[in-house]
């Protein structure tokens, strides 16, 4: 057992109540968040966010979740996020196994191939027309293929598979086993830290993913869950604006909407479920820090 010196306890305990109190400032404003959604409307407006609501009310919620478009969308952004996920991870480590594999002339030109396409983009018109053009237009796919390929992901992974022992891949080689068996067998079981790592950052950008939604669905009968909340938000804002028209006809009691509140629950029902994904891949993070820390 290591004796520890006083200033090395001093030194921990240091760190720890920097890290407890770096917790509380990420924690506070979503917490409080989370209080002002279920806070009745004039109570906020009277006594401002608080730590615990003094009028308890789920109205903002029935708000956001009234009528079927709500839970489509959640449905839509659950089979996007988790299909998307699945093929994301599939393809792109195919193709990282593949460059990082030196056995395999054509890896260093697909390599640029993959770089240029980080720097350089045809932009948003010639890109829109290509998507019609293959047919990723007004269907789910339109939501899920665009979105597939990364390039700084797939960076990621091949330098990863680089950093593997050599000597299990060859001998996995001299006793038979083919690439797709070296690659499912071997290199994808050593590489879980990477791979959770890449799978949550993945499905965070399918989860939070708005803009395909709207560049590349007009008239499907089906929209993600961002486009919906976008949607409530800015009927919202018209409202208010064409009611501040002068001579306007329109008679809705604004105050009868719990606007901000509305917003608050919006937030908490937008990333709440992907948050609950972080504890699951926490592990593999800490993992994945100290797997290179460690020689034999």
């Amino acid at each position: 057992m290591i004796n520890r010196t006083l200033s090395d306890r001093i030194f921990s305990a240091f760190n720890y109540i920097v890290a407890t109190l770096f917790t509380l400032i990420c924690f506070i404003p979503f917490y409080t968040m989370v209080i002002a959604s279920v806070t009745e409307k004039r109570a906020l407006i009277r006594f401002g966010y608080q730590f615990w609501p003094s009028q308890f009310t789920l109205e903002a919620y029935q708000w956001v979740l009234r009528g079927q478009a709500v839970l489509t969308g959640y449905a839509v952004t659950v089979f996007v996020t988790l299909t998307g996920t699945l093929l994301s991870l599939t393809l792109m480590c195919a193709l990282a196994y593949a460059m990082s594999n030196k056995k395999f002339k054509p890896r260093n030109p697909i390599a640029f191939y993959v770089y240029f396409t980080m720097i350089f983009s045809g932009g948003i018109i010639p890109w829109f027309i290509t998507m019609r053009a293959v047919g990723l237009y007004d269907n789910i796919w339109a939501l899920i293929v665009p979105m597939l390929m990364n390039p700084w992901w797939i960076f990621v992974l091949r330098n990863y598979f680089n950093n593997l022992p050599t000597e299990i891949l060859e001998s996995a080689r001299i006793d038979g086993a083919s690439d797709l068996q070296i690659l499912t067998r071997i290199v994808l079981p050593l590489s879980t830290p990477v791979l959770a790592t890449t799978a949550l950052f993945v499905s965070v950008a399918y989860w939070n993913d708005w803009w395909h939604g709207v560049m590349l669905l007009d008239f499907a009968d089906f929209r993600p869950l961002q486009v919906i909340i976008l949607r409530i938000i800015n009927n919202i804002r018209a409202i208010r604006e064409a009611m501040s028209v002068p001579g306007s006809t329109i008679t809705i009691d604004m105050s009868q909407i719990p606007a901000l509140s509305i917003r608050m629950a919006i937030v908490v029902v937008t990333i709440g479920p992907i948050i609950l994904v972080y504890p699951f891949v926490q592990r593999y993070f800490i993992h994945g820090l100290t797997l290179g820390a460690i020689k034999g």
